[in-house]
């Protein structure tokens, strides 16, 4: 067992005793309390150093004046040497200093000495050396500890914030969110991994309840006994200001000896108007050039995020449930950690009983280990249970309000739902107050890259439905009006995302039958695709959270809307060059499994894979004409004009009015000796696209203008003119700058080359589709000014997902422009 021994002199004793008390009475050496009464002090010292883990020295004028506690130096000095001791800890009780030179050169050398003049702050440190002793000693004690799944961008915020040197530093951290549901355990988490706090740290913790004021914030912080400002008594006749002047006494001497308060908060200090207590504002702004982080805050209630913007001093994270995917995670680490081997269908079986609360994992698990995985099996709804016990107090506190309750089950009924498409349903003015509400206590949270969704927290929306809670009667007259509607005007393309996947469950669910068409998730999709339309990782990702969102509770969506979601999280990972991508995409049957595989490919500029995986596209279903425009875009990035050609032509015959298939066909015949191309077919493509209002039509048009021009009708100086109006006329979009650098290399305009290839060196990443592009670009200006060598260098750096043969070829290909 590990034990801790308390050396210190005799006049010191008092002190000690007290320290002693708050230590467990199996693990502490103490002479009066473990020493046995007859035998030789000597004697008795031995042998408790010789079953000392820990040895504590309580630093003092009279210790060191001890001819005993230097014995016990010297002895514990020797054990440490030999290994029989774990660790020393000297800690200064009282007015000498660490340099006193009655300290041993060694200590003083080896150890960051500190004053700890409170019996409770010493508890604390020694209870935290004991524990780091315990990790070092047993590892499965901190691999317990250190089990927490999820919330990793929630992690990352705070780890980003606490480094952000452009900001003071936090005086006050508060995570929000229903109880239960992990604040505390994502405060500790997050600050040892911002390395704010050691893993062995351990909160001195306060509750403070709706009704408690700042009378008992000082009461409760007194009686922690990291301070000492004397009696307190009278606060009830004492003024504001001077209650403040006694919190900051006490709060002064906790930053002194570097603590933090962990404040457990039902509504005192961040209330249900999300606002902050004015007497806790009035404290911090006293304390914030500490730049101590003081206050931990599990709160009830999320903080207003506006006042902490305002306010660098506040920190504010939301905590919402784990999702199911964090919710794997744990079940499987814990059920290892628990030395369970539960196989695939085990965990999926427990997986889906659990709601989003960590400690039902752990309930799951324990109760596994504890009885047996059959058991569990036959009693599931014990799993269930321990979530709705918690989510029923959440609902119970509506219970005298039926207005609010009624409208909460109105809300669980979506996965969630556009503040949009519900107030075209419900009155605005007399609701979104409510929604607020419900949103400053976590019951609901908000999606969406600008929060224009609203959704009920999963652990609460679980339980309405599992408990069968009806909606009034005058919301069900308000949906069943919305369904019927939305049957008959089923074409609608202006419906939003929330709105569709609702209706499509609902007419599922009643068994009406609906035209194939409605089937097809087209709100869904365009709402994603406009993230994806507009780019950038920051859309991407969004995309694939909201698509998240809804996969994670699909059991009443129509297999044709699962199989679409997963196709634009796919594509969207694809952009990201995120490898979760394949994980995601084993979910998606063949062909379409393939297809992505070589979208992917092709986005991260792998061509031969991406080629290879259309093909067996083509392989099962001969006719696939997005495989075959994919492939067109691939074989023209290779330079096969002949193959890309024949593709070309038969996918823009097929569907002659979307531009993409127009741009490839054109792109082909381009490419092709003028006296072997039908120019009457140039011109009607051409004309077709001038006749589409659609932007990317005008884009692709102005394009195809200029190349037209310069090949067919010799008008290379207008063709210039055409293609640079329209790097004007569409300043977001990349691809009238690549005609330019064709138009410009063929025709050697070596300043109008240099000037776009100025304009992709802004907004061009590695991750972008025209990288690849714009580098052979770059490296063909070099060889066109006698820089070859570094044109080939440029390639071999930036391109290295070219092969060798590849490259060569390139490299040829450059020498031909070197003058």
């Amino acid at each position: 067992m590990i034990k801790c021994f308390l050396s210190h002199s005799s006049k010191d004793k008092d002190f000690v005793r007290t320290v002693a008390s708050g230590l467990r009475k199996e693990i502490r050496i103490f002479d009066e309390q473990t020493f046995e009464k007859g035998m030789s002090p000597a004697e008795e010292i031995i042998n408790g150093l010789d079953d000392t883990t820990l040895f504590v020295l309580f630093l003092s004028d009279s210790a060191l004046n001890s001819e005993w506690v230097k014995k016990e130096i010297r002895l514990a000095k020797t054990k440490v040497d030999e290994g029989r001791i774990q660790r020393i800890y000297p800690i200064i009780i009282d007015n000498i200093d660490y340099t006193d030179e009655r300290i041993p050169l060694w200590m003083k050398d080896g150890f960051n000495i500190q004053p700890i003049k409170k019996a409770k702050v010493a508890v604390r440190k020694i209870n935290a050396r004991l524990r780091e002793i315990a990790f070092n000693t047993h590892p499965t004690l901190k691999e317990r500890q250190k089990i927490y799944v999820g919330r990793n961008d929630k992690t990352t915020n705070v780890e980003q914030r606490f480094d952000d040197f452009d900001k003071p530093t936090p005086i006050v951290f508060v995570a929000s969110g229903l109880n239960h549901i992990g604040r505390k355990s994502f405060i500790k988490n997050a600050l040892s991994k911002s390395s704010a706090i050691r893993d062995s740290y351990e909160f001195p913790v306060i509750q403070m309840e709706t009704t408690d004021s700042i009378e008992d914030f000082i009461l409760k912080v007194d009686d922690l006994g990291l301070a000492d400002v004397g009696e307190i008594k009278n606060l009830m006749t004492t003024s504001i200001s001077d209650k403040i002047d006694i919190s900051l006494r006490l709060i002064e001497s906790i930053i002194e000896e570097k603590e933090r308060i962990l404040i457990e908060d039902k509504g005192s200090i961040i209330q249900s108007d999300s606002s902050v207590v004015s007497w806790f504002v009035d404290i911090v702004d006293r304390i914030k050039s500490s730049e101590h982080l003081t206050f931990c805050i599990a709160s009830q209630f999320r903080g207003n995020k506006s006042f902490s913007n305002r306010n660098p001093e506040y920190y504010f994270e939301e905590i919402p449930e784990l999702n199911i995917h964090e919710r794997r995670g744990l079940l499987k680490r814990y059920s290892e950690f628990k030395g369970l081997e539960l196989n695939r269908e085990d965990l999926k079986f427990i997986s889906e009983l659990l709601s989003g609360y960590p400690e039902q994992v752990l309930f799951a698990v324990d109760s596994i280990s504890d009885t047996s995985l059959f058991a569990v099996k036959k009693d599931p709804h014990l799993i269930r249970e321990y979530a709705d016990d918690k989510a029923r107090v959440v609902i119970e506190s509506f219970a005298k309000d039926e207005k609010k309750l009624s409208f909460l089950y109105f809300l669980a009924k979506f996965e969630f739902i556009s503040y949009e498409f519900l107030f075209s349903l419900v009155d605005e003015k007399e609701f979104y107050p409510t929604t607020q509400a419900f949103i400053n206590m976590s019951v609901c949270d908000q999606l969406g890259v600008n929060n224009d969704y609203i959704r009920v927290n999963q652990v609460v929306q679980d339980y309405i439905s599992r408990s069968r809670f009806g909606t009034s009667s005058e919301y069900d007259s308000i949906l069943d009006k919305h369904i019927r509607k939305f049957i008959s005007e089923y074409s609608d393309d202006n419906r939003d995302l929330s709105e569709y996947i609702f209706s499509i469950q609902e007419a599922i669910k009643s068994g009406q039958d609906i035209d194939n068409r409605i089937l097809v998730p087209s709100y869904f999709v365009k709402t994603i695709k406009s993230l994806y339309v507009k780019g950038g990782s920051s859309n991407y990702k969004e995309a694939v959270k909201l698509a998240d969102r809804v996969l994670d509770n699909s059991q009443y969506m129509h297999e044709s809307v699962i199989e679409h979601i997963l196709f634009m999280k796919c594509q969207s990972l694809a952009r990201l060059h995120d490898k979760d991508f394949f994980g995601a995409v084993r979910k998606i049957k063949e062909p379409e499994s393939s297809f992505l595989h070589g979208f992917y490919f092709r986005v991260t500029r792998q061509r031969k894979r991406a080629i290879d995986s259309y093909m067996r596209v083509l392989e099962r279903r001969p006719n696939d004409q997005r495989a075959k425009g994919e492939l067109v875009l691939l074989y023209l990035q290779n330079d096969e004009y002949e193959l890309a050609l024949g593709l070309a032509k038969s996918v823009y015959e097929r569907q002659k009015n979307n531009p993409i298939n127009a741009n490839n066909y054109l792109n082909c015949l381009f490419y092709k000796d003028k006296n072997n191309v039908d120019k009457g077919v140039v011109e009607e493509i051409i004309e077709k696209l001038k006749s589409n209002p659609a932007q990317r039509s005008q884009e692709i048009y102005c394009s195809a203008k200029a190349k037209a021009l310069a090949k067919f009708d010799n008008r290379v100086e207008e063709a210039f003119e055409v293609i640079e109006k329209g790097i004007l006329d569409f300043p977001d979009i990349k691809y009238p700058v690549l005609t330019l650098c064709d138009l410009s290399i063929q025709y050697r305009k070596l300043d109008k080359l240099e000037y776009a290839i100025g304009v992709l060196e802004q907004t061009d990443s590695p991750k972008s589709q025209t990288y690849s592009s714009f580098i052979r670009y770059k490296a063909t200006y070099l060889a066109l000014t006698n820089r070859l060598d570094e044109g080939i260098q440029l390639c071999k750096q930036k391109l290295r997902e070219l092969t060798s043969q590849e490259l060569e070829q390139l490299f040829e290909k450059l020498g031909q422009y070197q003058r």
